[in-house]
């Protein structure tokens, strides 16, 4: 009888539906200069949705925001608006892996790229 009762309760844990939690991402501007918006959509989309930071993010690490994401959006493309240049697109961001991003380090890294594909 109590094997009867394991398998009874081990059944019905593995015909739970199963829940995806929600994703959070924490913004640190480490850059010099301030990001006057951020934007995101689910990889392998185009429907941009602006973040709500609360207002530009302070360069120099002052200017930090948590966002959340909804269920299931792991992978995400992140559009960052700055005031005196072009926009920094960071593509695949696994929220999972990498809850936090820091836009001055992003875009010195795709400023190093940029700099390794010219002949």
């Amino acid at each position: 009888m109590r094997l009867h009762r394991f398998a009874l309760a081990f059944a019905s844990i593995l015909a739970s539906p199963v829940h995806a939690a929600t994703h959070y991402l924490t913004l640190i501007n480490d850059d010099a200069v301030p990001a006057v918006r951020v934007e995101a959509t689910v990889h392998g989309t185009t429907a941009y949705r602006t973040l709500d930071t609360a207002g530009p993010l302070q360069g120099g690490r002052a200017g930090q925001a948590t966002v959340s994401f909804p269920e299931g959006a792991c992978v995400v493309d992140l559009r960052v608006i700055y005031p005196d240049r072009g926009p920094l697109t960071v593509t695949q961001w696994n929220l999972c892996r990498q809850p936090t991003l820091y836009l001055g380090k992003a875009r010195r890294a795709g400023l190093r790229q940029r700099e390794d594909a010219l002949p």
